[in-house]
């Protein structure tokens, strides 16, 4: 089939023009070690994501599954109470950490862990196949057509991916960043959106499905201050001027019934998977 468009290498220009994006790449474990219990905390209330995730996946009990860029466990500790064996890959000790504290609080021993990036690890070597493997908002691979190659290998029976689908961030988020970054490098933060995963596969001879999923987040706050600190610990960790953040959220935080503060939004996520032949 002829190609108009090489998406891989579309995907590596936009990924080279981020300083930021190259130096996370480079060293992935030092940019999440110190944003592991931040992270934790942005997404321990994402509860309606999380379950609209693994009610697209199909594991049985006997599965084995292959989390990548697990994080803290988002979904590899709630897959654990199904699946056979989780194992958890990911670059950041400190991420693996939380991980593993989450794994114990629930009780599971059926995981293991494997810190490394996913551009390092070599199938058969360093991880044998799995049944299932997944790869939820963590293609943040300058050669996505290599790492998306290795992902199919290293499954035996199905692949998900999960990605955002459309803006990387809300609109309103959107602007914070251009207030705090600048335009410029508010564009060069994030990835491009699920089109191009998609079609690198179809350029490989993988015809994926696809679901759209408009995902809601309650993020909910002690209060204003609390919601600024988890915003700054994540996103930018050294940011002196607290000021647009503390106007971003005294203007988007609601309170509930309970005395806390709730910011409500929703990211439309890609859901693309492939059944693997035979």
């Amino acid at each position: 089939m002829h190609r108009i468009i090489d998406w891989n290498e579309l995907w590596k220009a936009i990924y080279a023009s981020s300083p930021e994006r190259i130096e996370k790449g480079r060293d992935p474990a030092a940019h999440w070690n110190k944003r592991a219990a931040a992270y934790h905390r942005a997404t321990c209330d994402e509860t309606g994501s999380t379950e609209r995730e693994i009610g697209v996946m199909e594991i049985a009990p006997d599965d084995t599954v292959l989390d990548v860029g697990a994080g803290t466990g988002r979904l590899a500790v709630p897959i654990a109470r199904t699946a056979a064996h989780v194992t958890a890959l990911d670059p950041s000790e400190g991420m693996l950490s939380v991980l593993r504290e989450r794994m114990a609080a629930a009780g599971r021993t059926n995981y293991s862990c494997v810190q490394m990036r996913w551009e390092d690890a070599v199938i058969g070597r360093d991880i044998e196949p799995h049944d299932v493997v997944i790869a939820a908002f963590s293609l943040g691979f300058y050669d996505l057509a290599a790492a998306l190659k290795k992902l199919d290998a290293a499954a035996r029976r199905v692949v998900y991916l999960f990605w955002h689908a459309g803006e990387w961030r809300s609109p309103g988020e959107m602007a914070l960043y251009r207030s705090v970054f600048g335009e410029e490098a508010a564009r060069q933060k994030g990835y491009p959106d699920y089109i191009y995963p998609v079609n690198i596969l179809h350029d490989a001879g993988i015809y994926p499905n696809v679901r759209i999923h408009h995902a809601a987040r309650d993020a909910v706050y002690d209060s204003v201050e609390e919601a600024v600190q988890a915003w700054v610990a994540t996103h930018s960790p050294d940011l002196d001027d607290l000021v647009p953040v503390r106007e971003y959220f005294s203007r988007v935080l609601a309170r509930n019934e309970a005395g806390k503060w709730v910011e409500l939004s929703a990211r439309s996520t890609a859901a693309v998977w492939w059944v693997k032949e035979g």
